[in-house]
């Protein structure tokens, strides 16, 4: 695994950055911090970006290539799609992680410092907790649809 400081140029956004989800609605300045407060992870298969019970701050962003989250050393999902965040509940609560993420082949992931929030003004901080709290209610969302499908089918197999 290789950490690469993220070189930002003040108002020099990458394009690839702004088709991210997350980042689009952020205004220029607010990303502006938080890229100086980043890194890129470059990782090979198998490597650990972070294991089950860390107490580490970060939180990433998907940038190329997938991961595999295991709980207690059993599969429990697989994030393939560019802009996902992972480790970002932690990284809000300020608590433990609950799963360990491991890359399921090359992958490139930001890794965000939590810390730009203090270089952040007492607006644009509002304005990124806004924007945090409605993507996090989406992923949530979507992932509580996924989780009851998953438990119906399994309803469906107990009972026939």
């Amino acid at each position: 695994m290789r950490e690469i400081p993220y070189n930002h140029e003040k108002g020099a956004i990458p394009p690839s950055l702004r088709k991210i989800d997350f980042l689009s609605n952020i205004d220029d300045s607010a990303l502006d911090e938080i890229l100086n407060h980043s890194s890129i992870l470059e990782c090979s298969a198998g490597e650990t970006i972070f294991h089950e019970g860390d107490t580490s701050k970060e939180f990433y962003i998907l940038l190329k290539g997938s991961a595999q989250i295991t709980k207690s050393g059993k599969h429990v999902a697989a994030v393939e799609a560019s802009g996902e965040l992972l480790g970002e509940l932690s990284s809000l609560l300020q608590q433990e992680r609950s799963a360990t993420v491991t890359a399921a082949g090359h992958a490139f992931l930001l890794k965000v410092n939590p810390s730009f929030l203090y270089d952040l003004s007492d607006t644009q901080r509002t304005a990124y907790y806004a924007v945090l709290y409605r993507f996090l209610a989406k992923v949530l969302a979507e992932r509580l649809a996924e989780t009851s499908a998953r438990v119906a089918e399994l309803e469906k197999e107990l009972y026939r």
